[in-house]
């Protein structure tokens, strides 16, 4: 520790130069399609349409894809609002406590991003109902979470 002031403290700096913004952004190992994808988005709707909402919600927010392409993501996030919408809102609160810490973060990304399109904000109040109750259940966790992770959906 008596050598600390030879350490290049320049290197870490994201404005020297010497990093740019690809070095800062994870690497993931395999890139899921569409066609990987689509299994998933299939399952999300039947579980929707046969009612069955807290298998779809732990399905969606259980495996996210964060390592696809923007128009691969955006297809996933509206299946997932097509699912939120559905559910009852006396059933909200039941299916946030049946979720993880992990699955409670991607459901506050799903809600922040489906809030943040127009196909969301045609249901901004359901949406913000899932948020007001998430926060109920999970307190600022998840949006401290969803601030500092670089994964999106």
């Amino acid at each position: 520790m008596s050598d600390w002031r030879r350490i290049d403290i320049d290197a870490y700096d994201p404005e020297s130069g010497r990093l740019n913004r690809e070095d800062l952004i994870p690497s993931y190992p395999n890139q899921i399609t569409l066609q990987d994808l689509q299994p998933t988005i299939s399952q999300l709707r039947s579980f929707a349409n046969s009612g069955d909402i807290n298998s779809a919600i732990q399905l969606a927010t259980s495996d996210v894809p964060y390592n696809t392409d923007e128009q691969t993501k955006l297809q996933y996030v509206y299946a997932v609002l097509e699912v939120l919408v559905q559910v009852r809102q006396a059933d909200v609160i039941n299916i946030i406590k049946g979720l993880n810490s992990q699955q409670q973060d991607s459901l506050a990304k799903f809600l922040y991003k489906g809030m943040s399109m127009p196909e969301g904000q045609k249901n901004g109040g359901i949406l913000l109902s899932w948020f007001e109750k998430l926060t109920q259940v999970a307190g600022v966790t998840p949006i401290v979470h969803y601030l500092s992770d670089r994964r999106t959906v």
